[in-house]
């Protein structure tokens, strides 16, 4: 009569998924995902920061030879040649040789901001916050040479300005009226008011139709507009403002027959 032999079903399942190996699979696969997870998290900013270098000696590649050549004498590679980068490395950043002008825009908007926030945070009164903003955004019309001279160089279409920011100004016209400085019944309207008349004042001012004493005479008018009395008003526009927040002029523009040539 022949044996039988009957297995250990716990047994055979031990020998098949040995415990040990199945542990170590695990073990291993938890390492591996923690090392990725570690290597996605320091490869990101790694990667974001090299994407900002690569972007801002785009930007500054054009900027300088805008200055130098005028955008008619500039080609893309002239670009990507000034910021040591590949040609198609261009395209990652910016469609057209006009997106990266824009950006240079940008970049001045954001140094003047900076600088105009610098100029407003010691400042509690409305009223003089709303002078002092008018007054320097006036008097980059007038003095901020790099930014003229760049529009003038860049062949960009259209206006552009450096200004106060819209809702910026909508908040500062709320905060006087809420402080009792101001006496205005329409806010938005104010706000439309006062940029439309700082756009026209700059645009007169870049254009060499209106001098100096316009700045003043637009911060008083607008003041006035406001709801301030004459006396106040003129006592805030003659409150000078500091040295340091005066825009750079920069370069001495170049004619048109110096770049044609």
């Amino acid at each position: 009569m022949r044996s039988r032999t009957f297995l250990n079903l716990s047994t055979v399942n031990s020998v098949l998924n040995p415990p040990s190996l199945l542990t170590s699979f695990a073990r291993f696969g938890s390492q591996e995902m923690h090392v990725n997870d570690v290597v996605t998290t320091e490869t990101a900013p790694r990667n974001s920061r090299r994407r900002e270098r690569t972007r801002a000696a785009l930007v500054t590649a054009a900027r300088s030879l805008v200055f130098e050549r005028g955008h008619e004498k500039i080609a893309i590679q002239d670009i990507t040649e000034r910021a040591d980068v590949g040609l198609g490395t261009f395209y990652n950043y910016f469609e057209t040789k006009t997106a990266v002008f824009e950006a240079v825009l940008d970049d001045m908007r954001a140094a003047f901001n900076e600088e105009l926030e610098k100029l407003r945070e010691p400042v509690k009164d409305p009223a003089f916050i709303v002078a002092i903003t008018l007054k320097h955004c006036l008097r980059a019309a007038q003095d901020h040479g790099q930014w003229r001279t760049f529009i003038a160089y860049a062949g960009l279409q259209g206006e552009h300005f450096l200004l106060q920011d819209e809702d910026q100004l909508l908040e500062d016209i709320k905060r006087g009226v809420a402080a009792g400085r101001f006496k205005v019944e329409d806010v938005h309207f104010a706000q439309s008011l006062i940029m439309g008349m700082v756009k026209h004042v700059t645009r007169e001012i870049r254009d060499g139709r209106l001098n100096r004493k316009a700045m003043d005479d637009t911060t008083q008018y607008v003041l006035r507009m406001l709801g301030l009395p004459e006396m106040v008003a003129r006592a805030l526009i003659q409150t000078p403002l500091p040295a340091a927040a005066a825009p750079k002029k920069g370069p001495t523009p170049p004619t048109f027959g110096n770049l044609a040539s």
